[in-house]
This record gives C-alpha cells, sequence and structure tokens, in this order.
C-alpha cells in the first residue's frame, strides 16, 4: 500500500501530487535509457565522477516480468531528505530504499587493491601471510 500510494502520487507543496516511483510490480533490473540519461543521473558535478557513463545493465532473467524498467524514482534529483517533510515515516523509508538502490545500481563498479605479504623464518615450516583490502 505504502508503494501505491508513492506511485499514485503525494502531495508536494506547490508541485501539488507527484508519483515518485515508477511502476512497482516488477521483478526486472532494466532502468529504462531514458531515465539514464535524464539530468539526474550526470548533470551535478559531484556525481558526474561516479556514476557509469551509459549506465549499468544487468543480464534480464528469463522469468523476469521485463515489460516494465526496475522499480526507481520518477526523478532522481528528487532526494529522500528533500521529500522528508512530505512523506511519513514508513513512505520515507521505502523512497529512501528505492532511491538509495536505483542510485547504488548505475554508480561505476568498486575497485579493490589488494596486497599480499608472505613472510617466513628460518627453518620455521610455517609462514605467516597478511593480506589487506583498500
Amino acid at each position: 500500500m505504502i508503494a501505491q500510494k508513492l506511485y499514485e502520487g503525494i502531495e508536494i507543496g506547490a508541485e501539488g501530487s507527484v508519483g515518485l516511483i515508477t511502476y512497482m510490480r516488477t521483478d526486472s533490473t532494466r532502468v529504462s535509457d531514458a531515465a539514464l540519461v535524464s539530468k539526474g543521473f550526470h548533470q551535478p558535478t559531484v556525481w558526474r565522477s561516479i556514476f557509469a557513463g551509459k549506465g549499468n545493465s544487468l543480464p534480464i532473467e528469463k522469468d523476469a516480468q521485463d515489460a516494465h524498467e526496475a522499480i526507481r524514482p520518477t526523478d532522481v534529483t528528487r532526494t529522500p531528505d528533500s521529500l522528508a517533510s512530505y512523506l511519513n515515516n514508513d513512505e520515507l523509508k521505502l523512497y529512501r530504499l528505492i532511491w538509495q538502490r536505483t542510485v547504488a545500481s548505475q554508480m561505476t563498479p568498486a575497485v579493490f587493491d589488494q596486497t599480499t605479504i608472505d613472510i617466513g623464518a628460518g627453518r620455521s615450516s610455517s609462514a605467516l601471510r597478511f593480506g589487506a583490502e583498500v
């Protein structure tokens, strides 16, 4: 019911009733090309360096309802914090989850640097092994 309300629309001040998420009865992982090229993902200078060019796409599973795209905010520039005064606690929690997962799904994959050091001592048959990921 909460997702349905976010889909149908919430009163957002002078904007009136605004649908905040796309169709939620889907298991698709696809984000539409139109959404990826929208101002939301690429305009703010801070975000430009963390988003993956044309966007990330996952393989479509054979049983997925891919007639619809993935559940996502209708406008990614509407951050959860910017909507906090218009949403009740449960609506805000669900919107925050959808917003964060959508944004995370389009970020450039993390790069890890791993270093391994092997230390041996004399005739000892055991060695210490240290590893760290950064």
